[in-house]
């Protein structure tokens, strides 16, 4: 369990946060985002935008982090995530991280703007794949996909070891949808990780209709 020693100044700061959070409140998005599935148990339907001018102003704190995820809001702990500092971040509080992750929206923000921080990333993205967690695999692909954007350059045993994990079938429509992306994005590295997922879709979409449909997608991306 995560010991924290409390300090006015982080409190003061995030009880400021939270006083901005609250103001950008939006009845009309909060009823827009349960359309689409989004059934936070406390949300206040600001933007994702909104959320990081808010986290453009201010600087990284673990502590800081932990009040605004602590707090429980959808806005809180998306904040959370912009704001925590990647080299603090144990094991201990990522497992309880995924296990308060309620929908897909927040395990986008958190791979985004943290996970794909993290100094031990390349092992923990192969360690979730391996796992039998979905929320831990989704964050695996999305966070593997960013790296193949972000990294022009290298890691190229990162994407040669994620490739070697992907599932022959998929059983969820969103997990096989952020394959595709990290997949599109990793064809075009190069052809050592290119031809890696070539060979491997080539041999998946021969017994299953969604790696032909992963198929077909790479054959636009080579064509760009």
């Amino acid at each position: 369990m995560d010991f924290f020693i409390d300090r006015k100044e982080t409190e003061d700061l995030f009880q400021e946060i939270f006083k901005k959070i609250q103001i950008l409140r939006n009845g009309e998005t909060h009823h827009e985002m349960k359309k689409f599935g989004l059934n936070y148990s406390k949300s206040l339907g600001a933007t994702i935008v909104n959320l990081r001018e808010i986290g453009k102003a201010y600087q990284q704190d673990h502590l800081l982090a932990h009040k605004l995820w602590t707090k429980g809001f959808r806005e809180s702990k998306i904040v959370a995530t912009l704001l925590e500092e990647p080299a603090k971040v144990n094991k201990e509080q990522l497992e309880r991280w995924f296990t308060e992750m309620d929908s897909n929206e927040l395990l986008e923000q958190a791979s985004m703007n943290l996970f794909q921080y993290l100094p031990n990333i390349n092992e923990l993205a192969l360690n979730w794949m391996k796992s039998d967690v979905a929320t831990k695999q989704v964050c695996a692909v999305m966070v593997v996909g960013r790296l193949a954007m972000d990294q022009k350059q290298g890691n190229d045993d990162l994407f040669l070891n994620f490739i070697e994990l992907l599932p022959a079938k998929f059983t969820d429509a969103y997990f096989l949808n952020q394959v595709k992306r990290a997949l599109g994005k990793m064809v075009r590295r190069g052809d050592v990780v290119g031809d890696k997922v070539i060979a491997v879709v080539s041999e998946f979409k021969l017994e299953d209709a969604d790696w032909r449909d992963i198929w077909d997608d790479l054959q636009y991306e080579l064509k760009l």
